[in-house]
């Protein structure tokens, strides 16, 4: 005689004098009392960590990386076959990313100019093997893996643009130094090469290195109140209302300022981000690959300075 756990806790005898045993009924009762059980733990918080530590998303080497590109550009999306055409003022030189190896783009005469789009891929494959192996879903990592190689690809032209805008607008937006790090003279110099033009200076773009030296501020630069909000959350997101924005994709000892999007450029979409499935059966590998084709264009050139700095 064989004893089987039910999931009432009441044990069910299979014998010969018990054939109507049904074996599907007792799985299907204890699935429904593992719900319970579930449903219980979530009640307390010891049994909110048991469950959180068998749902462990992979130990991160570091935090996604999220793109800045966009936050500097007006978005324009182009209807199937519309021609990407901005007008641009007579007495600025505007700056577009030209097709895959070839160098930015200066247009100096003309009313409008007409920015070429290129496309961006980002390639990702995972084992059928890893997909039942892993505690988390790797299929969506992996789709976010994507997001961030292309958001990358994104920025890396984004800085190259800007780094070739700044160099041949020299004339009028200054280089700004510092010996003494990122300091509120450092940045009040930035603003205003492009304040000067009567423009708004919308954003600081720098490196994780520069804003350390920004939360070494003391009393002296800061009132009370942000100094304490620095100390509690070590984040300091605006200064003069102007937005500090990070990225470690900027070069080292570099901040740029940067008027408000709809003054600077303009950044066209002729296809958004999508997937592609890009399967290899005879490897086992289920893949994607992104895909989309953008343009950037600024249009303004006074509408960003950089500064280097020492110390």
């Amino acid at each position: 005689m064989n004893r089987i756990p039910s999931a009432t806790g009441v044990r069910d005898t299979v014998t010969a004098s018990n054939p109507t045993f049904d074996p599907y009924a007792t799985v299907r009762d204890a699935s429904l009392n593992e719900q319970d059980m579930l449903f219980e733990a979530l009640q307390t918080e010891a049994g909110r960590q048991a469950v959180g530590a068998q749902m462990a998303i992979p130990i991160r080497t570091q935090l996604d990386y999220q793109g800045v590109c966009r936050r500097f550009f007006e978005i324009d999306v182009l209807a199937q076959g519309q021609i990407a055409r901005y007008d641009k003022d007579i007495d600025v030189t505007a700056y577009t990313v030209a097709k895959r190896g070839e160098p930015p783009e200066q247009i100096i005469e003309g009313e409008y100019v007409e920015p070429k789009t290129w496309e961006i891929f980002a390639p990702a494959s995972v084992r059928l093997s890893e997909i039942q192996q892993r505690r988390f879903n790797i299929l969506d990592r992996t789709q976010e893996q994507i997001r961030i190689g292309m958001q990358e690809q994104e920025d890396g032209e984004f800085l190259a643009l800007i780094a070739n805008t700044v160099v041949g607008n020299v004339t009028n937006n200054s280089l700004v130094t510092s010996t003494s790090g990122v300091s509120k003279s450092f940045l009040n110099n930035l603003s205003i090469q492009v304040m000067k033009w009567d423009l708004p200076a919308y954003a600081f773009l720098m490196n994780f290195a520069s804003y350390a030296d920004i939360r070494e501020w003391n009393s002296t630069d800061l009132d009370p109140v942000t100094m304490r909000e620095i100390q509690e959350t070590g984040l300091y997101g605006t200064i003069w209302g102007t937005d500090i924005i990070v990225s470690r994709l900027v070069p080292d000892n570099t901040v740029y300022c940067f008027t408000e999007p709809r003054f600077f450029g303009v950044l066209p979409i002729r296809t958004d981000v999508i997937l592609m499935p890009n399967d290899e059966p005879r490897e086992a590998l289920i893949g994607y690959v992104g895909y989309e084709e953008i343009g950037m264009l600024a249009v303004n050139a006074n509408g960003v300075s950089y500064g280097t700095y020492t110390g």
